[in-house]
């Protein structure tokens, strides 16, 4: 016999497997496995279903498993947002052939409103709707992954959570959300304070990081007045992947040399690192070959048999955060680099490795937990210093990040920005509340071998005027432009005003608007590919309009109301009112 229950807001869903206790809060599910038999759970372990009317045109958003992977747009017409998707040939996550899904949660906008199905936990699996449609009729469905374990190998039975909230507005709906999250995820201290600002020495995908690059640009962010805190030594450094203490030949110095300099002009050190891999010529990996993930042969499981190949093009092994030398080990190398070179801000990349399938150690830990476990022990290790995500699963990531990179690597190229400015405005409801979203490098002076027009890095930095956040520059600082040097300045003015994300009514992300201070409203205005339009923008009483960026004054005397044109294609304007 079927289990219907009704949520207090009025959503009428069908428990879809006998084996499952569940628990209400409000308008939250809290499951646990109830079953007596001992049958894995496979990836697809289902939750509930939901019969749910999808208008021909409404909005449907949905995250994914991982950073690079998002969706968007219309159930027939979903753009994948992101160069890594969870069903693409890179990642792997689950067949392309697979009906889409939608992990974490999904938001349907339509004539009545906006609906949001999402998992509030994720301590031991993850979790995600698919959408079917049968006879004309549509069916939200919510599984876990239950990575066919053995039940009786968990060490509790307690699954995860689910809400379904409605509201005609959009932020009501976030709001409501982050509210269920907390419950389960308290958030870090870090979230209330100042986002880190800095400067990134990753400048392009073919230059690598060396001394010499580092030591230029440290004496123009000494004689350039800038802002820019922190100095963060990208990938390029080590000696090899999973080699963190010590520097490369190639490097060109002392990574404790460096760390000095950059302290000399009174700057803070950040430093990249991928604790969760190693590569076969590592000392790591050569001298402790049993700390690695397995395949189902007993042996090392290269990354490349789940997942893409390594952080550099080459092979990489998975270390086994189930292993308590490997705890110890990744505890050692970031108590190392905190306290003897005292840096301030651990880059972790490539950190969905964490969390990959493979033979662990230790039997009835999830990789979710896995992952989790290893986050612990760098966050521990790490002593207070910001601990910043990249290439991170997004969920199993709760609780445990001060920052989260939200999109893919910043390129000078009109496309690759504007898939960056909506994976990041889409996640932006994120920021200051579950961790610091990382919007990716500020990139705006143009290099020999990339560069683009200027309306495409206006376009660019105004996604990062909008969503605040991290703010590190990409550019080198020996050949900065007088035009990327005046829009640092004028984000960090944002910035000290008020790191809050300007917020969006509607899943469109052509609006936002942001309180900036008592006196003066901020509005950003996108156009994604769409023809010339005219934005009527208003204010509660007459004021002064302003281009943000240029300064300036776009009325003759004070009003109400003001018509913005918005230019065809990829385009944006940032307009500030005064009074």
């Amino acid at each position: 016999m079927q289990r219907r229950v009704t949520l207090p807001c009025h959503a009428e869903i069908t428990i879809a497997n006998h084996h499952l206790l569940m628990e209400m809060n409000g308008n939250e599910i809290r499951f646990a496995y109830g079953g007596l038999s001992n049958d894995p759970l496979g990836d697809g372990f289902p939750l509930f279903s939901y019969d749910y009317h999808i208008e021909p045109n409404a909005q449907l958003y949905g995250d994914g498993f991982q950073m690079s992977s998002q969706v968007i747009g219309t159930l027939n017409h979903l753009r994948v947002l992101g160069n890594y998707p969870d069903n693409g040939s890179l990642m792997r996550i689950y067949p392309s052939s697979a009906t889409q899904r939608f992990y974490n949660y999904l938001i349907i906008g339509d004539s009545l409103g906006y609906t949001l199905l999402g998992f509030t936990s994720c301590h031991r699996f993850s979790g995600y709707f698919e959408v079917v449609e049968q006879n004309g009729r549509h069916q939200i469905r919510a599984y876990l992954n239950g990575e066919n374990s053995l039940p009786r190998d968990w060490t509790t039975f307690q699954l995860e959570s689910v809400v379904i909230l409605k509201s005609v507005e959009l932020n009501a709906l976030y709001d409501q959300f982050i509210g269920y999250i907390h419950q389960h995820h308290a958030p870090r201290a870090s979230v209330q304070q100042g986002s880190p600002v800095g400067w990134s020495s990753f400048q392009s995908q073919t230059a690598s990081t060396d001394a010499h690059t580092i030591l230029t640009n440290l004496k123009q962010l000494h004689q350039q007045a800038l802002g820019l805190e922190y100095v963060l030594i990208e990938q390029g450094y080590q000696v090899a992947l999973g080699d963190w203490i010590g520097s490369a030949e190639s490097f060109g110095a002392e990574l404790m040399s460096i760390v000095d300099d950059i302290r000399s002009i009174g700057r803070k050190p950040a430093i990249w690192i991928a604790p969760f891999v190693a590569s076969p010529n590592s000392a790591v990996f050569k001298h402790h070959p049993d700390w690695f993930v397995h395949n189902q042969n007993g042996k090392p499981m290269r990354a490349d048999e789940v997942t893409y190949s390594g952080l550099d093009g080459k092979p990489c092994y998975l270390l086994d955060t189930t292993n308590v030398d490997v705890q110890e080990h990744l505890f050692e190398v970031i108590r190392f680099l905190r306290r003897e070179l005292g840096i301030e801000m651990f880059k972790v990349d490539g950190a969905y490795r964490g969390c990959v399938q493979g033979e662990r150690q230790i039997t009835g830990i999830s990789t979710i937990e896995a992952y989790r476990i290893g986050l612990e022990v760098i966050n521990e290790a790490a002593e207070g210093a910001f601990v910043l995500l990249s290439r991170a699963p997004l969920w199993p990531s709760l609780g445990l990040a001060d920052g989260m990179r939200v999109c893919d690597l910043a390129v000078r190229d009109a496309r690759q920005f504007e898939s960056n400015t909506l994976m990041t405005l889409l996640r932006s409801w994120q920021h200051r509340r579950l961790w610091h979203i990382d919007p990716e490098r500020l990139v705006l002076t143009s290099l020999a071998n990339q560069g683009c027009e200027r309306r495409y890095y206006d376009f660019h930095r105004t996604c990062l005027l909008a969503s605040g956040g991290l703010l590190f520059s990409g550019d080198p600082l020996d050949d900065i432009t007088p035009y990327a040097q005046e829009s640092i300045k004028r984000l960090i003015m944002r910035y000290r005003h008020t790191q809050v994300a300007a917020s969006f009514s509607s899943l469109t992300l052509s609006h936002a608007m942001l309180a900036l201070t008592p006196q003066n409203d901020l509005h950003c205005l996108f156009n994604y590919h769409q023809t010339t339009r005219d934005v009527m923008l208003t204010a509660n009483h007459p004021v002064d309009w302003y281009d943000y960026w240029s300064g300036e004054k776009l009325n003759h005397t004070a009003t109400q109301a003001l018509e913005v044109t918005l230019k065809a294609g990829i385009f944006a304007r940032a307009i500030v009112t005064v009074g």
